[in-house]
C-alpha cells in the first residue's frame, strides 16, 4: 500500500458531512500523511492548526467554478497513476444521498481511487479501522483494503441502479451483497451456495437478518424452506390483526417449506405446538418448525418427541431439521442443538411478524427475471363477498389459517386447505382443482382427522361442480374461493342448497405463488 520510494503519504478529504473529521485528520497528521481538502473541510482543520492544502491550491487553479474542482485531470492523475510526485494514497469520501442531488463528483471520485489501487474509505468506521491498521502496523492490510474496495464497487453499483430505478420505464436493476457460504446448494453437486442481501435492505425479516444458534451454517434447502413459511407466518399474522386487531400464538409445521401442520391458540402456545405437529406427524418429520412466540423451558421438549406419535407412527421423535422462532431460553437451545445438523434460528421481530415492504417481487428466469407487485394481498373478510349464514368467531380463525395456508403454498398448483377447530388437517394441489381437493381430504383421512364442520380455502375459483360435491361430502360447513369461472353461480346455487356459507374474495385476489 505504501510506495517505499515515496516517504509522504497523501488523503484526500472530499466530505458534505464533516463529522469527526478533525479527529481523522489529526490521526493522520501524527502518522506524517499530508491532508488534502475541499472547501468544508479546510477551515475546520485550520481552526485547530492541522496543516492542510486545499484543493484548489493542490491542483493550482484560481477559478471558482460554483463547486470544488476533484474532477480536474491532476487529481485523476493523482488517484490512477502509479509514479507520479502528487499521488494520492488514500481517498476519504462520503458522498451525499440521492435526496440531495446526484454526488457525480463523489462517486467517480471512488472509481478513480478503486481504478489506481489507492485505498476507498466511506464511512467513519472504516477510517477508525484504517488508521487503527496504521497505527500498529504501518500499513493497510491486503485484506481490509479489499473489503474496502468491495464496499466501494457496489455502493457505486447500488447509486447508479437507484438512479435507474427512478426511470421506470426504462427498467430495474438489483445490487446484492454476498452474506454468507452455506454448506450445500439445493443438491449435494450444486455448490459452492451463498446467500446474498440486497443492498440498503431494512427489512427486519430479511434471511440475513435471522441469527443462527449454532456453528454449522444452513443449507440452500434450509432458507428456501424458512423463507416460505415465513411468508405464511406473516399473511395469518396480518389477517388476524386486520380481523381482531391482535394476533393469537401462531405455530407452522412444514416439510419442504408447505404447511403439514398449522394451529392456533389465544391463551396457551403449547396447544398451538402440540396441534401444529399432529396435523400431520408423519410428514413433519424431518421438516420446519417455525412460530410469533418464544421456546422456553417448558415448551422445547414438545419439539423434541412425544408418546402420543410413538402410538400413532411407533416412533417418538419429531426429528425437526429447522426451529425458528423469536426467542430461546438456555435450555432450548441446549436441547435443540442435540440433533445433529439441527438448523436453529432466531429473530425477535417474529413476535409481529409483517409483510417485506417492497415495490416489487422478481422471479428469475433463464437469461433475466419476471417483475411484477409483490404477493401482499391480506384477506379483508369484511371486503370480500358472502352468501350464507354469519360465521362464528372459531369459523373466521380456522378460515384464516387455510386462507393463509394455500395463499402460500406449492404443492403442484391449485391449492385446497382444510381447517378444523384452528387447526390444519389437509393441504393438498394438483394439475387440477379436483385432484388438488381430493388430495386435501386424503391427507385428513390418512391421519385420523374428522372433516365434519370443518372449514375450507381454494386458491382458484372452482371450475365445475365436482370439487364442491367432493368437500361437500366430506362435512365442510363453511368456505372461501376467489370469485370468477363460467360455472360460479351453478357452484354458488350447490354450497347455498346444502347450507354452506361461503366467502368469495375479489377474482383479482387469488393466491398462485411460487410459480
Amino acid at each position: 500500500m505504501r510506495d517505499d520510494r515515496r516517504d509522504l503519504l497523501r488523503a484526500l478529504f472530499s466530505l458534505s458531512n464533516t463529522t469527526q473529521v478533525k479527529e481523522f485528520a489529526r490521526s493522520l497528521h501524527q502518522l506524517g500523511w499530508e491532508i488534502i481538502s475541499t472547501k468544508e473541510t479546510t477551515p475546520l482543520l485550520k481552526e485547530i492548526q492541522i496543516p492542510c492544502i486545499d484543493i484548489e491550491s493542490f491542483v493550482g487553479i484560481s477559478e471558482d467554478y460554483g463547486f470544488p474542482p476533484t474532477l480536474h485531470p491532476k487529481i485523476e492523475s493523482a488517484l490512477t497513476l502509479e509514479q507520479t510526485d502528487k499521488r494520492i494514497d488514500l481517498l476519504f469520501d462520503i458522498p451525499y444521498s440521492l435526496d440531495q442531488g446526484n454526488d457525480v463528483g463523489g462517486h467517480t471520485l471512488l472509481a478513480l481511487a478503486v481504478k489506481g489501487n489507492r485505498i476507498p474509505i466511506m464511512s467513519y468506521t472504516d477510517m477508525e479501522r484504517c488508521i487503527g491498521e496504521f497505527k500498529v502496523n504501518g500499513k493497510v492490510s491486503d485484506s481490509l483494503k479489499a473489503e474496502f474496495t468491495n464496499k466501494t464497487l457496489v455502493h457505486i453499483a447500488a447509486h447508479y441502479v437507484k438512479l435507474l430505478q427512478q426511470q421506470d420505464s426504462f427498467g430495474e436493476g438489483i445490487v446484492s451483497i454476498k452474506n454468507l457460504e452455506l454448506s450445500s446448494g439445493e443438491n449435494p453437486y450444486q455448490s459452492p451456495c451463498h446467500l446474498f442481501s440486497d443492498f440498503g435492505d431494512n427489512d427486519p425479516l430479511s434471511l440475513h437478518k435471522f441469527e443462527l444458534l449454532g456453528k454449522e451454517a444452513p443449507c440452500f434447502t434450509n432458507l428456501a424452506d424458512l423463507d416460505s413459511i415465513l411468508q405464511t407466518l406473516c399473511l395469518a399474522h396480518e389477517a388476524f390483526k386486520k380481523e381482531f386487531r391482535q394476533s393469537p400464538f401462531l405455530a407452522i409445521a412444514s416439510k419442504h417449506g408447505n404447511p403439514c401442520g398449522f394451529a392456533i391458540d389465544w391463551k396457551d402456545p403449547a396447544v398451538a405446538l402440540e396441534n401444529a405437529l399432529f396435523g400431520n406427524p408423519q410428514a413433519v418429520w424431518g421438516g420446519e418448525f417455525i412460530c410469533n412466540f418464544p421456546i422456553t423451558d417448558d415448551l422445547v421438549n414438545l419439539l423434541i418427541d412425544s408418546s402420543v406419535r410413538q402410538e400413532m407412527l411407533g416412533t417418538r421423535n419429531w426429528m425437526l431439521d429447522v426451529v425458528v422462532a423469536p426467542s430461546f431460553s438456555p435450555y432450548a437451545v441446549e436441547t435443540l442443538s442435540q440433533r445433529k445438523n439441527r438448523k436453529i434460528f432466531r429473530n425477535k421481530t417474529l413476535v409481529d411478524p409483517m409483510l417485506p415492504n417492497q415495490p416489487w417481487g422478481l422471479r428469475w428466469v433463464r437469461g433475466g427475471m419476471i417483475r411484477q407487485p409483490p404477493a401482499n394481498y391480506i384477506l379483508d373478510l369484511k371486503s370480500s363477498y358472502w352468501v350464507g349464514e354469519d360465521p362464528s368467531k372459531e369459523q373466521i380463525e380456522s378460515l384464516i389459517l387455510a386462507w393463509a395456508t394455500v395463499w402460500s403454498s406449492n404443492l403442484g398448483g391449485n391449492e385446497v386447505a382444510l381447517v378444523k377447530g384452528r387447526q390444519l388437517v389437509g393441504l393438498g394441489g394438483g394439475p387440477s382443482t379436483i385432484i388438488a381437493i381430493r388430495n386435501a381430504v386424503c391427507r385428513a383421512q390418512e391421519q385420523g382427522h374428522s372433516m365434519e364442520s370443518s372449514v375450507f380455502a381454494a386458491d382458484a375459483f372452482f371450475p365445475f361442480i365436482d370439487g364442491p360435491q367432493v368437500l361437500l361430502e366430506a362435512g365442510c360447513n363453511l368456505g372461501l374461493v376467489p370469485q370468477g369461472g363460467k360455472k360460479e353461480e351453478e357452484i354458488k346455487k350447490i354450497f347455498s342448497k346444502n347450507a354452506i356459507s361461503m366467502c368469495y374474495v375479489p377474482k383479482q385476489f387469488r393466491g398462485f405463488c411460487r410459480h
